[in-house]
């Protein structure tokens, strides 16, 4: 076997496990059962924006208005979120969270510090130039993905 077929064997073993792991520890949270993905994001969004309208959260999360509205229009229906308009400005509509809306983020922020926590385990034998090391390839080969990505018009996983 080459260095690059190496390289891509550790590489594929690496993700997938990964992914799988992180696929292990979603079911440890209520809400990723009860929520989609993008669902979640939106509600991250609006959390750390106030005045966040369809506009704002389909440039911030790559994705159509359309997929926004829908997506807002069933966190409006499940309790996630409110809608509500400025004094002086009855053609936009934002959004905020309620009681429910902020549940669900701080469930979901909990897991990402379990994620950091989980993953400090992986790099934990590593020192301080080998983990800079990583991180430098690590962000190199994800330029090249994103290039793929954009070059197979995926620009919104990007």
């Amino acid at each position: 076997m080459n260095k690059d077929e190496e390289l891509s064997a550790i590489f594929n073993r690496v993700t997938e496990r990964h992914q799988l792991i992180k696929e292990m520890e979603l079911k440890k949270y209520r809400f990723m059962s009860e929520n989609t993905f993008l669902e979640v994001h939106c509600i991250d969004f609006i959390e750390k924006y106030p005045d966040s309208n369809v506009t704002k959260l389909a440039d911030a999360l790559r994705v159509t208005r359309g997929a926004i509205s829908k997506t807002t229009k069933k966190l409006l229906e499940d309790g996630a979120i409110d809608k509500y308009q400025k004094t002086g400005n009855k053609k936009e509509i934002y959004f905020k969270l309620t009681d429910i809306g902020r549940r669900i983020y701080g469930e979901h922020e909990k897991m990402h510090q379990a994620r950091v926590v989980q993953d400090q385990i992986f790099f934990q034998n590593l020192n301080e130039i080998e983990k800079d090391h990583l991180i430098k390839s690590l962000s190199k080969i994800y330029h090249e993905i994103a290039v793929e990505l954009k070059n197979l018009g995926l620009e919104n996983y990007i």
